[in-house]
């Protein structure tokens, strides 16, 4: 009788947190295991974004990105320092990109991004240097983190490489200098 009566409190107390929590759901927040909805969400906003602002700015140069490596500032954490992905970017002007995709990041798991890219300082032989700034997913804590970095950017004639430094913000990221390999398609 007491197991009865027990299973059926542990019934109500799982009702009443559902209830309770019914409305976060939806989107996959606070749910373990449930964040995919989310995060394919994000992954179509940033493909429409993508398609919507390529047909906005035409003859401007067009990169693909596969991806590049990081360096954490601290050591002992064990990150994925191999950060394959793929990713498109796309000229607004001489001053400003936009680019959007996804990779592997340093906690093993998939990163969709949208980013805004400001150069305001040309350098000579290709370099400029600016700041990047955006939305990115899969990392601790949050569905969704907005972020800011200093980049710096090279580009050839058909290659093109660009270095960020993540800052660390606890307990959300942990810092590190990233680098990313791009080839030009399009100029």
């Amino acid at each position: 009788m007491l197991h009865c009566k027990h299973s059926a409190k542990k019934r109500v107390l799982r009702q009443a947190y559902a209830r309770r929590h019914k409305g976060r759901h939806g989107l996959g927040y606070n749910r373990p295991g449930k964040g995919g909805r989310l995060k394919k969400r994000i992954g179509l906003w940033v493909l429409a974004s993508a398609c919507v602002a390529a047909n906005a700015s035409a003859g401007a140069a067009e990169l693909v990105s596969v991806g590049g490596g990081s360096y954490h500032f601290e050591r002992d954490l064990g990150h994925n320092e191999f950060n394959y992905g793929l990713g498109y970017e796309r000229d607004w002007s001489s001053e400003l990109s936009w680019s959007a995709g996804v990779y592997k990041n340093s906690i093993r798991r998939a990163t969709f991004y949208g980013l805004a890219n400001w150069y305001p300082w040309t350098l000579g032989a290709g370099f400029r240097a600016g700041f990047s700034g955006g939305l990115m997913t899969g990392y601790h804590k949050s569905a969704v983190i907005g972020t800011l970095m200093p980049t710096l950017e090279w580009r050839g004639e058909h290659l093109a490489t660009q270095v960020y430094v993540v800052p660390t913000i606890k307990p959300y990221v942990d810092g590190a200098v990233v680098f990313q390999f791009k080839y030009i398609f399009n100029r």
